[in-house]
């Protein structure tokens, strides 16, 4: 076929147009089809609504003894957890009569005579990382003769942490033993390094019965490790629903007082609430009755911690 300017140069000799030269062929362009991933639009989950701290949870704004305000929650165990009331039943008769081998043992434990139900506070820390920086919550929980009760000093900003120990300072030193979990380890010197960081006197508990140490001897390799929430899930048979987990605890409160969003803090608060009534279960278990390790539990891989 000839070329463009070869056929108007050979139509200009002859004076009429050529015939029977086929047209150019069109070139067809294929549409261009994406891959199918690249077709799909990414599905994005839009963030929940902004949720304030008064909504999230029910609290009242205190002054405390150092520093500015802070948020102050009370609730009973029934308002917490069902299986409360139960536990609670269990807890009473522990420490409460002298005749109970229970009540020996923890006062060997302790290095104290023995303690009413009522004379023990039960304690746990929320922090803001595992190395010297701001702790932002406190949880207590109680034991009298209508069930548990919990109090929670919560920071809202990282200004109002020396409010809360200075708060909770004079429950402590009211206190005639307090137990925690790896309290030993953790939570007593991070708090005693906060409050030499804010300018607050801490006093030294008067006993301290640290049930890390106690679930070691008690149930030794027959469970996987001694994290509170093994012991749990394997010795007490509860497991948690919707809860949020240690190692985002605290991205979360940072996320708090940058934003304002309490959308997470309630499951914290939650979070700490069950940590603390999970003591008492354990206790109940490991000195209110023989503890029996389950036919399945063999020696496993054994990882300590909190």
């Amino acid at each position: 076929m000839p070329s463009d300017d070869l056929k108007k140069r050979i139509e200009a000799l002859n004076k009429r147009p050529l015939k029977n030269v086929p047209e150019k062929p069109r070139t067809i362009v294929e549409p261009q089809v994406a891959p199918a991933a690249r077709r799909s639009t990414p599905k994005t989950h839009a963030p929940g609504p902004s949720v304030t701290l008064e909504e999230a949870v029910a609290g009242v704004v205190r002054i405390a003894p150092t520093g500015p305000g802070y948020y102050h929650i009370e609730l009973t165990g029934g308002e917490l957890d069902p299986c409360a009331r139960e536990l609670h039943e269990c807890f009473m008769p522990l420490l409460g009569h002298p005749s109970q081998a229970a009540a020996t043992r923890i006062s060997a434990a302790c290095k104290s005579e023995r303690i009413a139900p009522e004379e023990v506070v039960f304690l746990d820390i929320e922090t803001t990382g595992l190395s010297n920086t701001p702790l932002f919550l406190i949880g207590t929980m109680e034991c009298g003769a209508d069930g548990f009760s919990f109090r929670q000093y919560f920071a809202r900003d990282y200004s109002e942490e020396a409010s809360i120990l200075s708060a909770f300072s004079q429950r402590l030193s009211e206190a005639r033993m307090i137990v925690t979990f790896n309290g030993k380890s953790f939570d007593v010197p991070y708090m005693r390094n906060r409050a030499v960081a804010t300018g607050v006197r801490l006093p030294h508990p008067n006993s301290h019965l640290d049930l890390l140490h106690e679930a070691r001897r008690t149930f030794g390799r027959t469970v996987p490790n001694h994290k509170l929430q093994t012991l749990e899930q394997m010795v007490c048979g509860r497991h948690r629903v919707d809860d949020i987990p240690s190692a985002q605890i605290p991205a979360a409160y940072h996320e708090f007082v940058r934003t304002g969003n309490a959308r997470k803090i309630g499951l914290i608060l939650r979070h700490n609430l069950h940590d603390l009534l999970t003591m008492a279960d354990l206790m109940s278990r490991m000195w209110g009755t023989p503890y029996l390790p389950n036919e399945q539990l063999q020696p496993a891989h054994f990882q300590d911690g909190e």
